[in-house]
């Protein structure tokens, strides 16, 4: 089995690739869900992030405050370090038990939505890797009107990852989400209508 793993910065659009790669019948599965699986309320995940960075990140019903901490670690490389240790290695067995069942199944390629796939180093699990990119000004005005934050929130969360001119030349192919949605399904038609050869068929 192929993996094809898709990554991309804040306000990139994954998601809109990711839709409708599964829509068109592929496997994807999302590293981020997984992750607020993990962190659903009373997980011992959700504890061990309580005890690492205040139970004030809990909310009053249980859940997490995923904002405040989003605040907290994208101000702080160490804290943002911390956090991954405690997520990341779940978040990866998660993904490669999905994996390993879709491979049982006899699936030829599925793909794995990861957005710090490079800083994790989970490239090494990939075949290929699709990076969504879209102009920087794009980026920030979504993540703005999508979450409510200040262009200084947003530009401090862009600063801590990978810049997207390594991303795509690591990638094998680049998709420029900054235009239309329809701009953007082309591109992945061209892309799926090559998958066959890649993976044999």
């Amino acid at each position: 089995m192929k993996i094809i793993g898709i990554t991309g910065g804040i306000g990139s659009g994954k998601s809109t690739v990711s839709s409708y790669l599964t829509a068109k019948g592929y496997p994807v599965y999302d590293a981020d869900e997984m992750s607020r699986g993990l962190t659903r309320d009373g997980s011992p995940v959700l504890k061990e992030i309580g005890a690492a960075f205040g139970e004030d990140l809990i909310r009053p019903n249980g859940s997490l405050d995923r904002q405040a901490l989003a605040r907290v670690v994208f101000a702080d490389p160490e804290k943002r370090r911390t956090l991954e240790a405690i997520v990341t290695a779940r978040v990866g067995d998660l993904m490669t038990e999905a994996l390993a069942r879709e491979e049982k199944k006899g699936t030829k390629v599925a793909f794995m939505d990861v957005p710090l796939l490079f800083e994790t180093g989970w490239d090494s699990r990939c075949d290929q890797v699709w990076v969504v990119t879209a102009d920087r000004e794009v980026r920030i005005r979504r993540v703005m009107d999508r979450d409510g934050l200040s262009r200084d929130q947003v530009e401090a969360r862009m600063r801590n990852q990978m810049p997207d001119e390594e991303k795509t030349a690591r990638a094998q192919a680049v998709i420029d989400n900054s235009g239309s949605r329809a701009a953007t399904l082309a591109q992945l038609d061209v892309l799926t209508a090559a998958l066959p050869a890649f993976y044999g068929n």
